[in-house]
């Protein structure tokens, strides 16, 4: 079976923006880019909280292994997976105990079943090629009691309409950038989503019964606007106070914790 294109476009895109998503995980980048990254990073590292010491997290597109120095810290075992080879070199690097690393797609959760008693899968699931496919092997590599933590982008949101109507201006004047660091001008899918329509129903059939969104991203810039350090920390503080549920037509992206798996 032959690999499709949008599956060899992401791994290069992946593989040459491996440096830049390094230091933005690690905070050494002060834009509006590296904020909404800061706020999701966040929210997913507080949810670590909830996952029992001892326990195992599969990270699904780990990047550089992103949450990897976090599960340690919890006392984590830690499996990252990811397209690239790039990041998994980076991940390496890191020289984490008790982690192992695969490079490769939804091929490789065959050997993992039921072996996770978190599966997390941050910024990726907007360039699933199926993400009901994604989701289905992914819960079921979900211990019983078990939970995933995604990310998303919010479908019903003022900065999601802005972002796709100036990425359609842009691709209309420019042809696909296949060097671009940028997901913006770069050939890869990026999908939006309503939780509750597009993840709930199946996550339910798939044994899931407990489900909380958390929202953030409360912006209409999507561009990597420069800011002085003083602005970023600030911003970050008012995206925490400003994002929620009653605002989330605001937010560009959220945080969706599924738990109590049967």
């Amino acid at each position: 079976m032959s690999t499709p294109e949008s599956h060899t476009q992401a791994e290069k895109f992946f593989d040459r923006i491996a440096e830049d998503y390094l230091r933005r995980s690690e905070g050494d980048i002060w834009n509006v880019s590296s904020l909404s990254f800061a706020r999701r990073q966040e929210i997913v590292t507080r949810l670590l909280d909830l996952i029992p010491s001892g326990g195992t997290i599969l990270d699904y597109g780990m990047g550089p292994a992103v949450f990897g120095p976090a599960a340690v810290d919890r006392k984590l075992n830690y499996i990252g997976i990811d397209i690239s080879k790039r990041m998994i070199d980076l991940a390496k690097e890191k020289n984490l105990p008790n982690a192992r690393y695969y490079q490769g797609d939804l091929s490789v959760l065959d050997s993992l079943r039921g072996s996770a008693d978190c599966v997390l899968l941050i910024g990726l699931i907007d360039y699933l090629e199926d993400p009901t496919a994604g989701l289905t092997a992914l819960a079921h590599c979900v211990k019983p009691g078990g939970s995933m933590i995604l990310s998303f982008r919010n479908r019903r949101s003022i900065p999601r309409l802005l972002r796709d109507a100036a990425k359609a201006g842009y691709r209309t004047r420019k042809s696909d950038q296949i060097g671009s660091d940028r997901a913006f001008s770069a050939p890869v899918l990026e999908r939006a989503f309503v939780p509750q329509r597009d993840f709930v129903p199946l996550l339910r059939e798939l044994g899931f019964r407990e489900f909380s969104t958390y929202y953030l991203d409360a912006s209409p810039i999507f561009w990597r606007m420069p800011l002085p350090r003083w602005v970023w920390h600030a911003w970050k503080r008012a995206d925490g106070l400003i994002s929620g549920r009653w605002t989330s037509f605001m937010c560009a992206s959220g945080v969706l914790l599924v738990s109590g798996k049967i």
